[in-house]
């Protein structure tokens, strides 16, 4: 009887032993299936083919998923995206506890006196210039990239001066917006120009129109849009030619200080330029290094900070200087000079540089405001289960976003159909300062799908 008893036991235990080894076994088969991170923009396998996807395709993912309760305004313009990052600003110079302080009164602030450095990432394709080098197509827009400056200078009290890397992107810029300045002006003045034709039509005492006149003034009022939808056209057809042939206009000379323009000082005499056809802008922009060109030696650094000194030094009256997507050595340098000069006493905001790694000048500085979209898909490489392949590939693949907003730790939000939820927190420490890294992004999302897929 109690040979029989132990019997029984034994095969009792190795029955639970057998169990736990299978269950074991799917847990490190499932934790073996890697989650692969990737920008819209890179993923060359999608529907089997190399055609990238079109440029809003991360702003509409954005749309259809954000959570506006726990993730804040949709960065999806620049407006909304730079009052997040002002909110954030003020929350870290002011020392708030919450994402709800500050939000009411924000008007009540006085930011001139605040001072300091921030770093700013607003990583989608159009707004990061390093995409440019890791996906097939260029995404990046100087353009819309400064209008998100602008928009966040527009947001604090003082005068701000916004600095790219050179003349180059500063003449570019400036041509776009110039000429978009003078299209709305067009389009401004010929609204004017038809309602007061309108109002003299309508003052001539003459009878009432009937039915059929006044379907021909429907029909007038459409026209009328059609010649400033051709206005349109006409002035972006326009501003296309003009920057097209810009090297044609401009011709580039070389002199001892590097390659210069027909002007001596094309950035003072640009950015003096663009201040002071609409006296009642907050901005200014400027350039780190002019036309000068920088290479790599041991006078590079000399060169550096006679660019500087020549091109981007703020003025007195400047409370704000907003750095655009420096990424470079010759980069680092001339903002590590600029912190340098300024940290305390103006605020530095750094928006979309990426230094690996950071410099000494920026250990203090703090991501307060961060955005990086991507989309998960997994890894099945490994597996030999076709179903779950097939599987795999008829289902959308989970949408991410690695989100920070001062003083919030860093969250993954995780959107498999039904929204963004929070997948993981991550507290803020020496070593993410600037960010996660997308292994780490990666373990939480297997984590988040491995949670939703057992609930």
């Amino acid at each position: 009887m109690f040979l029989l008893y132990f019997m029984s036991s034994l095969l009792m235990v190795s029955s639970l032993q057998s169990h736990q080894y299978k269950y074991y076994g799917r847990r490190r088969q499932q934790s073996a299936t890697s989650i692969i991170l990737f920008n819209v923009v890179d993923d060359s396998n999608s529907n089997n083919n190399n055609i990238p996807p079109p440029v809003d395709t991360m702003r509409t993912m954005l749309e259809s998923s954000w959570n506006t309760i726990k993730m804040g305004r949709i960065p999806v313009d620049a407006e909304a995206a730079a009052k997040e990052a002002y909110l954030s600003i003020i929350r870290a110079a002011t020392g708030a506890t919450t994402v709800d302080d500050c939000e009411d009164n924000i008007k009540e602030e006085d930011d001139t006196n605040i001072v300091g450095t921030f770093f700013v990432d607003l990583l989608l394709p159009s707004y990061d210039i390093k995409q440019v080098q890791k996906g097939q197509t260029n995404l990046y827009d100087e353009v819309a990239a400064v209008e998100y400056c602008i928009s966040l200078a527009n947001c604090f009290k003082g005068k701000t001066e916004i600095i790219v890397r050179d003349d180059k992107t500063l003449q570019t810029v400036t041509k776009v917006l110039d000429a978009r300045e003078r299209n709305k002006n067009i389009m401004m003045k010929e609204d004017n120009n038809v309602d007061v034709k309108i109002d003299e039509e309508d003052h001539d005492g003459n009878d009432v129109k009937d039915d059929d006149e006044n379907d021909k003034s429907v029909g007038d009022d459409l026209f009328v849009g059609e010649e400033t939808t051709t206005t349109t056209n006409n002035m972006d057809s326009y501003r296309q030619k003009l920057i097209s042939n810009w090297d044609e206009q401009d011709p580039i000379t070389t002199s001892e200080d590097g390659p210069k323009s027909k002007s001596e000082d094309s950035t003072i005499e640009t950015s003096s330029a663009s201040s002071s056809s609409s006296s009642n802008k907050s901005y200014r922009l400027a350039s780190l290094f002019g036309n000068v060109r920088i290479d790599q030696g041991p006078d590079m650094a000399t060169r550096i900070i006679q660019a500087l000194r020549n091109n981007a030094l703020a003025k007195d009256d400047e409370d704000n200087i907003i750095i655009l997507s420096a990424i470079g050595k010759d980069e680092m340098v001339a903002v590590r000079a600029l912190v340098t000069k300024y940290g305390n006493e103006k605020k530095i905001i750094l928006v979309n540089c990426q230094f690996q790694p950071t410099p000494r000048e920026l250990l203090s500085a703090e991501t307060v405001y961060s955005v990086l979209p991507l989309m998960a898909r997994k890894n099945m490489k490994n597996d030999n289960n076709n179903n779950n392949n097939n599987n795999n590939n008829n289902t959308i693949p989970p949408k991410v976003v690695c989100l920070r907003r001062y003083p919030k730790n860093w969250e993954i939000f995780v959107d498999v159909g039904n929204g963004y939820e929070l997948a993981e927190t991550v507290p803020i420490n020496g070593s993410n300062k600037r960010g996660l890294s997308t292994e780490f992004i990666a373990r939480g999302v297997a984590r988040h799908l491995d949670f939703v897929s057992r609930r």
